[in-house]
């Protein structure tokens, strides 16, 4: 990526061992030095060097001060890692080796740092087929479009309509859905649809004021469920009766959608008992209240892309000094791309 650094916001670094990149303050990131030894593993956790760890959406809405889980400064950026286990809690019944690649979600950010102490009941072993930097391009998108797809409750042959379908959640939730026997339909943009399309998704460009008359010709009067990240409140009219509305995310401008996930999520849980009913399908709170269940879906995501029954994005290796530019130049990514960061003490390929 080319080198620009966005207005207002400073990247601070100092040379160390280990690191991590900290939101220090609302539009400030600083690669954040410890004190450069390797402490063993604290008790019940696992100490995880890590390999390669992705930048989405999320984490330059953390950065900026515009994500709700992350209401104040101070917090390391990331949700999801690939590495090498470096040391295992006494006794640890994890099945988990020293020397193995693991991949893991965390049910709160901090993944973007040299070394990790985790518990060892998130990680999941990462399949030999599968390159390091690859495995990091599945984690939280691949594990939020199978748990939404879930959500929406459907059977083999349901229809179901996936808004962005080009981009980093919808093209999983595209793949998926069509191994799960659905009809697939999708939103997307000039910029992404091709890649929708080549993914098996038959999509309409949502900038188009009529897309949901020609989607509901096309799904003879609605789809079964629609996964959505936009908020839109039109969307009940394209779902057949009976039917339901799973909301990843709620969009909003730049500056309010911290504001907007908030008005959002409150709106769902109101209709969740209508009809259409209306899931809030969010990732952090469900790795908490159900961790195997999300480490079963991250197991089966990684199998099925190393067995080629789905295909991950191709990964952008970003060198970890240069994640200032990685967040400033996300958005312009090509589709069916996907960054990651490259730890300082992993040599890139």
């Amino acid at each position: 990526m080319p080198r620009r650094h966005p207005k207002g916001v400073r990247l601070l670094v100092r040379t160390t061992t280990d690191q991590s990149l900290k939101v220090t303050r609302f539009g400030e990131l600083k690669i954040r030095q410890s004190a450069g030894r390797r402490s063993p593993a604290t008790r019940n956790r696992a100490l995880v060097r890590v390999e390669y760890a992705s930048v989405g959406v999320t984490d330059v809405m953390a950065a900026r001060g515009d994500y709700h889980l992350q209401p104040v400064p101070g917090f390391v950026t990331g949700y999801d890692f690939v590495g090498i286990v470096e040391s295992l809690p006494p006794g640890s019944l994890s099945g988990l080796r020293v020397g193995q690649r693991v991949a893991g979600v965390l049910p709160a950010m901090g993944a973007h740092a040299t070394r990790l102490a985790v518990r060892p009941d998130i990680l999941v072993p990462v399949p030999s087929a599968l390159h390091a930097a690859s495995a990091a391009t599945i984690l939280l998108d691949a594990v939020t479009a199978m748990h939404a797809l879930r959500l929406a409750n459907l059977e083999r042959g349901d229809s179901v309509l996936i808004q962005g379908a080009g981009g980093a959640f919808g093209s999983w939730a595209v793949q998926f859905g069509l191994l799960a026997g659905l009809c697939v339909y999708g939103t997307a943009s000039n910029r992404s649809a091709s890649h929708a399309t080549s993914l098996g998704a038959d999509c309409y460009d949502y900038t188009h004021g009529d897309w949901k008359e020609q989607l509901l010709s096309a799904a003879s009067g609605g789809v079964d469920a629609v996964i959505d990240h936009t908020g839109d409140r039109e969307l009940p009219a394209v779902v057949r009766e009976g039917g339901s509305i799973v909301r990843i995310a709620f969009g909003g401008q730049s500056g309010r959608q911290r504001r907007a996930t908030v008005h959002g999520s409150v709106s769902t849980l109101l209709r969740s008992r209508g009809n259409p009913r209306e899931v809030l399908c969010s990732l952090p709170l469900a790795l908490r209240t159900k961790p195997r269940f999300l480490r079963s879906l991250l197991q089966e995501a990684m199998t099925q892309a190393a067995e080629g029954s789905v295909r991950p994005p191709e990964p952008e290796r970003i060198s970890f000094e240069d994640s200032l530019q990685c967040f400033a130049q996300l958005a312009q990514l090509p589709a069916g791309r996907k960054a990651v960061l490259a730890m300082p003490d992993h040599p890139r390929p």
